[in-house]
């Protein structure tokens, strides 16, 4: 079983923030990792914020102890990630990790006054923490529950409903792009 499953949900329509995407993840130097592409092969438009957040609850198998977000328009910034998280998953088992994340424009996320905290909406991203896959399995289908923020309703779920969190103060990821609804169905820089 690999440390660490990045799921990546693929909008037809971003093929190169996509590439780069993948390429953040090949380039950690840990392969103790699986990345599952959660393509919308059905559509040239994309599945559209709600059927996307609740295509998450189709992805099975998952072969990692723990499953982390990592969208298509987002990348890994950290090429020893991976190599963190399978030492740190040997000695500790959180049911949480969170750690931060830079949303172009808006800065590191989680925001500084929940860092440490429950969640709160728009003050967290969804490539900020990685959930054990029990707690993946139990909670997923919370993302679908709400037309924007399915990633904020799932988090929210796991954190209510576990107690085993660990905060890295570890910069891991960032998005390709600014922040805002709607700027996920078009590409740009």
């Amino acid at each position: 079983m690999n440390a660490i499953a990045f799921i990546t949900r693929v909008h037809p329509a971003r093929e190169r923030m996509l590439n780069l995407c993948i390429a953040s993840v090949k380039a950690q130097i840990n392969n103790d990792y699986i990345h599952i592409l959660n393509r919308d092969d059905k559509t040239d438009k994309g599945y559209g914020t709600l059927n996307a957040n609740k295509s998450f609850a189709k992805i099975k198998p998952i072969d990692a102890r723990y499953v982390m977000v990592l969208d298509d328009d987002d990348m890994l910034i950290d090429d020893c990630f991976v190599d963190f998280i399978s030492n740190l998953i040997k000695s500790e088992n959180p049911e949480i990790i969170f750690f931060k994340g830079s949303v172009r424009d808006r800065g590191i996320y989680p925001r500084p006054e929940i860092w440490g905290k429950a969640p709160e909406y728009t003050k967290i991203a969804s490539f900020c923490f990685a959930v054990r896959l029990d707690v993946w399995k139990r909670n997923i289908h919370t993302f679908g529950n709400r037309r924007f923020g399915g990633d904020f309703c799932f988090i929210e779920s796991c954190y209510k409903n576990t107690s085993n969190h660990l905060w890295i103060d570890r910069l891991v990821a960032r998005t390709q792009k600014g922040p805002g609804r709607g700027l996920g169905e078009r590409e740009h820089a």
